[in-house]
């Protein structure tokens, strides 16, 4: 599971990375918000949509295995 660095999100638009990864906004904001893990493969999408060179771990601590 994969949890996000909820500051590294703050200029962001979460609305349009949540269209672009085919989440719904409430998903997005639950990731963002730290209420919600996601899987590594969600992280990634997430990471490529916000710049196509970044890494999970730019944007994602990663929890347990």
């Amino acid at each position: 599971m994969y949890i996000a660095i909820t500051e590294k999100f703050e200029i962001y638009n979460k609305r349009a990375i949540a269209k672009i990864v085919g989440l719904t906004e409430a998903s997005m904001s639950r990731i963002v918000n730290q209420k919600q893990g996601c899987s590594k493969m969600t992280a990634y999408c997430i990471a490529k949509a916000i710049h196509p060179e970044a890494k999970i771990e730019d944007y994602f601590i990663k929890k347990g295995e």
